[in-house]
Parts: structure tokens; C-alpha cells; sequence
């Protein structure tokens, strides 16, 4: 500045580089207030879309938030409910908690924490008092601190915690897996908040023995009977290991899907409509021509090494190969088509998807000693007419003679194989294909049986063996 009191050019750089510096500064704050805003904003829209998505008419929509307790993060596939918000926070107030049967031993000290933090919790409600917590001493050893609580005082402890525990094995663990859940697990939690998911609802399913009987006293026209299973009876542990018992079937493979919409996109675009649904378009895939009679998609050399698995699948398969001799103008196939056991599971093939699309009835066979499979969904999603051996449980929705057919035994199977190839009978076949395709589409996707399975009313179905399994839709039950 000079003597007069005026701004020499260095005073005017030095300010000039001040306010730039200013400027910059309060655009900063102002860009990160705007993220905050935007932030809060959309934190705030997600938390209404999970918390409260509404019908058309107004209708709340139940929702859950789900935490998953997988070594290898939560399962690889596609999400598309509205009722389930994932979440990393195990420890939010109305969270459901998923695990694999096998993790129970070490998913223990982690619920006895939470149980911890939950009982601090009401302590602090009701001293207001919000730093207060156990004593030293009860932390050091929660749980035998839990296990000395009346069942009614630890199911009373935020009751919208809850496990849901799957086993996901095809025969089940045996006993241990409910012993380990009412004096390891409910004993510290409480019963009410731990539910048992399992695929083995059925017992004393021996297919192998109905074959051997067959082949010793010549009866094929035996009916399966009792050979294929009975219900287990799951009454005795409601109400002391677990609050309910559910039943998990296998779900419709995405990969699958989108291979039958690839193959028609690519064959017959004009038979489609690619912006609409995958429903929509099953009546496009249904009628298909289809040039194959009959396939299994199985044959003897499937599983060798393991056979006393698979004695009646094979029996199946010999039987349908030798249906021409007694029908020359059917058309059979018993190959096996593209991939098998695990890496059939992990990948797709273009001929499996050509085989299904090609074929008009599908024959499958369950393994001799447990019922469910995969090749159920995959059969139905073909859009074919499935023929199916009998199962205690079906998937949800599946109904015998409405979306698929079951045989009962060997001279069932053919004379309802001859019935539905009889061209006076073609539209009957498709459109129960039809219908297959539609109730795998809409009921029996990933998302479609945890919804089921996570927001059911445990105590509202319960059939006489005590599993959960009548059907459940939204808020009602129909």
C-alpha cells in the first residue's frame, strides 16, 4: 500500500489469491452441504421404499431386513423382492438373522452378544439411564447368565429378532441339528425367536426298495405306495427347539431362464415380447413345436459309483427306452444332455435349454432315499408337460393335474405318457405346460420362498405333523 492509502499490485495479487482461495473454500462447503442433502434425501426415499411399500390400494406391504451369517457373504443370486432389504448391521433392532444348520456352533456366542445388548437395552429404558450395562461379572459370563432366564422372560426379549436356520442337506442331519437348537441355542434365546428350514420333511422315502421288490416278484404294475415316504412328525420340538418348522424346496434357476429367453429371442423374436414379462410370454414357449416324444435326461451311466442313489431313476430310464418296442411311432430320448452334478448346477448348456424346448413330455424320477430336485423347476420352466413320481411335499402352487402330472406307478406312467401324446389330447398337455411354466415364473423364484418363508405366519398354517407349509400371498391367505 502506498503513502496515500492505495493498493499497490502486489496487495492486489495477494488479495485476489486470498479470495480465490475464499471462493474455492465456500464452494467446497456448499458442494458437500448439497451431498449431505442429496444423501439424507435418498437414505430417507430407500428407507420409506423397504419400510413402507404400498399396493394400489393403499396396502402396507410387510417387509423384513435379513442378515446373513455366510462365511462366503450372502448367496450369489438374483433379489428382486420389495418385502426383503438386505443389511450388514446384525445387530439392528428388527432384523432376521439366516444361517446354515452347520454355523449353529458358531453363530452361538455371537446371538449370546446380541442377547447381551439386548438385555442392556431394556435396563436402560427402564433406568433411563443410557450408558447402564450388566454387571462385570454376568458380561464375563452371559451365557450361563442367559440359560438361568425362564424360556418366557427371554422370548419376551425384542421378539422381532429372530434366526432362521437352514438345513439345506438331502437327508437331513438326523436329530442332532434340533438337540443342538433347544439346549444350545433356545436355551439362551428363547425358543420363539428360532425357526428350522429344512428340505427333509419326509421320511422312509426308499424308491430302491420298491425296485428291488419289483424286479424279485415281477409286480410292475405295483403301485409306490408307501415306498415313497411319509411325513415327519416335527410336533415335539414346536414350542421347545424352535418356534416353527418350514419347508424349503428347490427354486427356479435364473440361469436357466434366461437361457429359455436367449433361445427364444434368438429362434422366435417375433413370438415374444422382450419388454414384458417372463409369464407373459410362457404361452409363446409352451407352444413350442416340440419333435421329441419323451426324455429323462437320464440313463444307467449317470451314476455309477453311486448307485445305490439312483436304482429307481435308472429303473425309470430303461423303462421309457423301451417304450418303442410296444409304440413304434414314439419318439424316446434317455441322454444324458449337457452338463451333470455339480458343474450342471454351476453352469448352463445351450443343448440342455435345446433339449428341454424340443421335447414334449419330460419324465423325472427322484433320488431312491430323498425327494426334491432340481430338474423339477428346470422341467417347468421348459414349458413341457412334466411327469413326475409322487413327493409328500410339492413346491408351492404345484398341483397334480393343474400344472404338472404325477404317475403313480410303471403302468400309470405309460398309459398317461400314451394319453397325452394322443393328438385329440395336444392342447390339454400344453396348457398344463403352460401353467407349469407360470407357477415356477411366479411362485418359485429365490425371492418368491424366502418372502414365504421369512414373513409367514408361523403359527397361522400348521398341518398335523407341525410344518408350516399352507400357502401364504402378501398379507392374506387365500
Amino acid at each position: 500500500m502506498d503513502p496515500e492509502g492505495r493498493l499497490g499490485s502486489t496487495d492486489i495479487s495477494v488479495r485476489r489469491s486470498r479470495r480465490k482461495r475464499w471462493d474455492k473454500c465456500l464452494l467446497g462447503v456448499l458442494l458437500l452441504h448439497s451431498i449431505v442433502i442429496i444423501l439424507v434425501f435418498e437414505k430417507f426415499q430407500l428407507n420409506s421404499v423397504h419400510e413402507k411399500f404400498h399396493l394400489n390400494h393403499g396396502q402396507e406391504v410387510q417387509t423384513t431386513k435379513v442378515w446373513y451369517y455366510y462365511e462366503d457373504g450372502v448367496p450369489n443370486t438374483r433379489h428382486n423382492s420389495s418385502k426383503i432389504v438386505y443389511t450388514v448391521d446384525k445387530d439392528e433392532e428388527a432384523v432376521s438373522w439366516i444361517l446354515r444348520l452347520s454355523d449353529m456352533p458358531k453363530i452361538a456366542p455371537i446371538a449370546a452378544e446380541r442377547m447381551m445388548l439386548e438385555l442392556e437395552k431394556q435396563l436402560q429404558r427402564k433406568s433411563g439411564n443410557k450408558q447402564q450395562q450388566l454387571s462385570n461379572a454376568i458380561r464375563a459370563n452371559i451365557t450361563g447368565y442367559l440359560r438361568n432366564i425362564t424360556q418366557d422372560e427371554l422370548n419376551k426379549v425384542n421378539p422381532e429378532w429372530k434366526l432362521f436356520i437352514i438345513d439345506h442337506s438331502d437327508r437331513g442331519v438326523g436329530p442332532w441339528g434340533l438337540w443342538y437348537m433347544e439346549t444350545e441355542l433356545a436355551s439362551m434365546l428363547g425358543w420363539k425367536r428360532i425357526h428350522y428350514i429344512t428340505r427333509t420333511t419326509q421320511e422312509h422315502h426308499h424308491m430302491d426298495s420298491w425296485v428291488t421288490q419289483s424286479k424279485k416278484n415281477s409286480q410292475i404294475a405295483s403301485d409306490f405306495g408307501t415306498f415313497a415316504g411319509i411325513p415327519i412328525n416335527f410336533t415335539e420340538h414346536l414350542g421347545k427347539a424352535c418356534s416353527s418348522v418350514q419347508r424349503k424346496t428347490y427354486s427356479a434357476r435364473d440361469d436357466i431362464n434366461d437361457a429359455i429367453n436367449d433361445y427364444m429371442q434368438q429362434n422366435f423374436p417375433s413370438s415374444i415380447d422382450a419388454e414384458n414379462d417372463d409369464v407373459t410370454n410362457s404361452p409363446a414357449v409352451a407352444k413350442l413345436s416340440r419333435p421329441m416324444d419323451v426324455r429323462t435326461f437320464w440313463n444307467t451311466t449317470v451314476c455309477k459309483s453311486r448307485a445305490n442313489r439312483c436304482e429307481f431313476r435308472s429303473y425309470i430310464a430303461r423303462e421309457i427306452a423301451a417304450l418303442p418296442s410296444k409304440h413304434p411311432t414314439m419318439k424316446v430320448n434317455t441322454d444324458v444332455v449337457g452338463f451333470i452334478h455339480n458343474t450342471g448346477r454351476k453352469f448352463v448348456s445351450p443343448d440342455y435349454i435345446q433339449a428341454l424346448l424340443t421335447t414334449k413330455i419330460i419324465v423325472l424320477a427322484q433320488r431312491d432315499k430323498w425327494e426334491g430336485h432340481l430338474r423339477l423347476m428346470e422341467g417347468l420352466l421348459s414349458g413341457a408337460l412334466v411327469l413326475h413320481d409322487p413327493q409328500v411335499y410339492w413346491p408351492y402352487g404345484v398341483v397334480d393335474g393343474e400344472n404338472i402330472v404325477v404317475y403313480h406307478s410303471m403302468v400309470d406312467l405309460e398309459r398317461k405318457i400314451v394319453y397325452y401324446l394322443d393328438p385329440a389330447n395336444e392342447q390339454e398337455r400344453i396348457s398344463i405346460g403352460q401353467r407349469g411354466r407360470e407357477i415356477a415364473l411366479s411362485e418359485n423364484r429365490y425371492w418368491n420362498s424366502m418372502e414365504r418363508l421369512l414373513l409367514n405366519d408361523d403359527n397361522k398354517h400348521v398341518n398335523d405333523y407341525g410344518v408350516s407349509y399352507q400357502p401364504w400371498k402378501g398379507h392374506s391367505n387365500p
